[in-house]
Parts: C-alpha cells; structure tokens; sequence
C-alpha cells in the first residue's frame, strides 16, 4: 500500500484483534462480563487500534526514511518504539496500582497486552507500507 493511513488501519484492526485476544487469554475477569460489556469492549478497543493505527500509519510514513532496516523490520522497529514510549508512564501506573489492586489488570494489559498489539502493528505496517 502506499498510503500510511490505510497500511495503518488495516494494521490496527490485526493488532486490536490479538490485543483482544491476548487480554482475554490473559487475564481472567475479562471472561466474566455480560455479553454486552463484551460487545461494547471489543468494539472500543478494536476502533480505537483502528484510529491509533491510522494515526501511527501517517507517522510512519512522514519518518519512514529515518527508520532503521528494511521492509518488515522497520515495521516492526517502529512499532517497539511507538511501545517504549508508552511503556515510560507505565513506571508510574505502577504506583497507582499499589494503592488500586484491580487496576493492575489494567497496568498488566497496557505493559502485556500492549507490546503483543504493538509487535504485530509493526508487523503488519511494515509488510503493508511501500514507500
């Protein structure tokens, strides 16, 4: 593709599908909601892996020369680092956490959850995008 918005999205729809599926795998509580606190909770994380895909596509496209590597490797590089840079406040979740035990499904989800959705972002970003 050479558009960075749809390699993007089309990113961000895999990612949210195996970020959906590793925290469901993952973390037991999300197993027990009613069916329509499933419903609407797949379709928030799934649209929103859409709009930050998109987002993330045009960035990529806009630094794709200053990027290491070639092809998917770039992808992938890319998308650990868009990790890393989230991954700073994750530190700070922690603190919250020790004071909120069910928040730590959430820091878990975000640190875990995240690096797999991130990993296949840039997996997907990279085979798809071509300059």
């Amino acid at each position: 593709m050479k558009s960075g918005l749809s390699a993007g999205a089309v990113a961000g729809i895999v990612a949210g599908i195996v970020g959906v599926t590793v925290i469901w795998i993952t973390i037991p509580a999300v197993r027990t909601r009613p069916p329509m606190d499933m419903a609407r909770w797949l379709t928030v994380q799934i649209g929103l892996n859409i709009l930050w895909g998109v987002v993330w596509g045009w960035v990529f496209s806009k630094v794709y020369a200053l990027v290491p590597a070639k092809s998917v490797t770039k992808g992938l590089c890319f998308a650990l680092l868009i990790w890393l840079l989230f991954v700073g406040v994750y530190p700070l979740t922690i603190l919250l956490v020790m004071y909120t035990p069910p928040l730590t499904q959430v820091a878990f989800g975000w640190g875990v959850g995240g690096f797999f959705e991130r990993l296949t972002f840039g997996l997907v970003l990279g085979a798809l995008y071509k300059k």
